[in-house]
């Protein structure tokens, strides 16, 4: 458990990208934790945000931060270019680092998503394809519930159209509660 107060603890934007969530939450006066693997993102993130503390790195390794030090990760389209396996693991590194009752805010690609590529290349495992170089996972309702174990309560899940590089895209949003 942190030494902090919850008020006191960040928010992790894990796999932040350009930092659209990192600059909406300082916006609103919250703490946050960008992290990418890109260093040319981060350093976006850093000309738009200033305050944010900025970390690079590559969710293929663990999280460098201590046990409980977050209320909320946010994993925005970030967490779908992994085989299952690796994404278990991420999943363990998040809910290590959250503290009791802490939030994992997350959006996926859904296999409907066909604009964006559902379904399309050489399939790795169930859902997951290797296109063009680029690897990427589709989520159908199964696959949820097989990464949501006992340790999360679901706040929300819903697969809905988002706007997304000009294009409609097919995602599921699930927020789920860290079990205390």
């Amino acid at each position: 458990m942190s030494m902090f107060s919850e008020s006191d603890l960040p928010v992790l934007d894990l796999g932040c990208g350009s930092g659209n969530n990192t600059k909406y939450l300082d916006e609103r006066g919250v703490k946050v934790i960008s992290s990418d693997y890109s260093e040319a993102a981060l350093g976006k993130v850093s000309k738009d945000v200033p305050t944010a503390r900025i970390v690079l790195h590559d969710m293929r390794n663990p999280l460098p931060f201590s046990d409980g030090c977050t209320k909320c990760v946010i994993a925005d389209l970030s967490l779908h270019y992994f085989p299952m396996e690796l994404t278990r693991k991420i999943l363990n590194e998040i809910d290590r680092i959250l503290i009791p009752g802490g939030l994992f805010i997350f959006r996926v690609n859904s296999i409907h998503d066909k604009n964006y590529g559902a379904g399309v290349g050489k399939e790795l495992e169930k859902n997951y394809f290797l296109h063009q170089g680029a690897r990427k996972r589709f989520f159908d309702e199964e696959t949820l519930d097989s990464i949501i174990d006992g340790r999360w309560e679901t706040v929300n899940r819903l697969e809905t159209e988002v706007n997304r590089y000009g294009k409609p895209k097919i995602a599921w949003e699930v927020a789920l509660r860290k079990k205390c």
